[in-house]
């Protein structure tokens, strides 16, 4: 059985390099904004973090972020 590919996050250089890219600077993105960039459901998601091809969500204040250079380069592979 082929295991599903794992994420691994960007090094420094590669965040910045896609950060300045998209004409981004680094921030929190929250769910609706995640779903908006990556056109997967809220569930969707969830399997796909649980299963280790995703970026892991981040706890900040109570809110479900992620960090918008981990979506970027994600998106990139």
């Amino acid at each position: 059985m082929k295991q599903a590919n794992r994420y691994a996050p960007p090094r420094a250089d590669e965040r910045g390099a896609l950060l300045c890219a998209y004409r981004e600077s680094e921030r929190f993105i929250k769910e609706l904004e995640r779903e908006r960039i990556t056109s997967i459901s809220r569930t969707t998601w969830w399997r796909l973090e649980k299963a280790g091809q995703v970026p892991k969500r981040k706890r900040v204040g109570g809110s479900t972020v992620w960090l918008l250079s981990d979506i970027l380069a994600w998106m990139q592979k």
